[in-house]
């Protein structure tokens, strides 16, 4: 896997989302092997971006790539790491039928709890964030940070290579860690 700061030249979801898909110029069958999460938006309209993906990016006209490292994560069963994940917390209504977005802070903490079941995680901060898109509605994502005690090391690499969540296409889901301590 690769970790990768990425300056993008376009500020909505979809745009991004494009701009991302644009750096693996060649993955088969357009197969989604990348997360990112936007770590700022500066006033000159360019976006900064953390990517983390299992092929190396490469920059083009829309999506440089400031830089870029082979990422080998080692998790130990009872080591604490820092957190921080941005997420769309949703619930299925009707048999799955109905989707709908978790506004309750205390039944988004619980959605998280319910997703991170392989480790003891207590929620530090928490920041709701407006993401807009041209092409889909308004959605509310959450900012979670705070601390993990690992229980279950397998469990936690899935979640972390595989992102939590919906909305993964407009920067929801990745899961970074960092020794704690």
């Amino acid at each position: 896997m690769y970790i990768s700061l990425v300056a993008l030249n376009v500020t909505d979801t979809y745009q991004q989302h494009q701009a991302i898909w644009g750096l693996f110029p060649n993955t088969p069958e357009r197969r989604r092997d990348h997360l990112f999460r936007v770590e700022n938006q500066a006033s000159n309209g360019k976006v900064s971006v953390l990517l983390q993906s299992s092929s190396q990016p490469t920059s083009h006209a829309n999506a440089q790539v400031l830089q870029s490292k082979a990422f080998n994560p080692q998790l130990h069963a009872q080591d604490f790491y820092k957190f921080k994940l941005l997420a769309y917390p949703t619930k299925c209504l009707s048999q799955g039928k109905k989707v709908i977005e978790i506004k309750d802070e205390n039944e988004q903490i619980a959605w998280l709890h319910r997703k991170l079941t392989g480790a003891n995680i207590t929620v530090t901060a928490m920041e709701p964030r407006m993401v807009k898109s041209k092409k889909s509605f308004n959605n509310r994502f959450v900012c979670f940070e705070g601390i993990m005690q690992i229980i279950d090391p397998e469990q936690i690499y899935q979640a972390l290579v595989m992102g939590i969540g919906r909305q993964k296409h407009a920067g929801a889901g990745l899961l970074s860690l960092a020794k704690a301590g």
